[in-house]
């Protein structure tokens, strides 16, 4: 993976990261966001959090991350790696942090693996 090609993902990671702690810190654990969400006064972000908690509660990504990141492994491809990586980054901030870490380095392994030359592939098949 090239260098820019790496700091595009680390970018990526970051903005994930920082983005799935304001919806932890600023929406989901306040006990206030939960009664103004449940009172007639709800703000425009209350459906989001609506959406987010069973989302987080069923370790949707965790699960995404450990799906992505076995097939990353198993079929190639490094965009898989990356959508490990993503998903496995909110999912350790937003309570699914057994699942997502599994996610997390799977997706790591896909994206930092040397691929091997075309012919060279191709010599092992024969």
């Amino acid at each position: 993976m090239s260098r820019n090609q790496l700091m595009k993902l680390a970018a990526a990671l970051a903005v994930a990261f920082a983005a799935a702690l304001a919806a932890r810190f600023l929406m989901v654990e306040p006990r206030g966001a939960a009664l103004m969400c449940a009172s007639e006064q709800a703000q425009w972000w209350c459906p989001l959090r609506g959406a987010l908690v069973p989302v987080m509660q069923y370790y949707v990504f965790g699960v995404v991350s450990v799906v992505t990141g076995l097939v990353g492994l198993v079929f190639g491809g490094r965009a898989w790696g990356a959508a490990a990586l993503l998903s496995g980054a909110v999912g350790l901030v937003l309570y699914n942090a057994e699942p997502a870490a599994v996610g997390f380095v799977l997706g790591l392994i896909v994206v930092m693996r040397k691929r091997e030359p075309s012919s060279r592939r191709a010599r092992k098949h024969r």
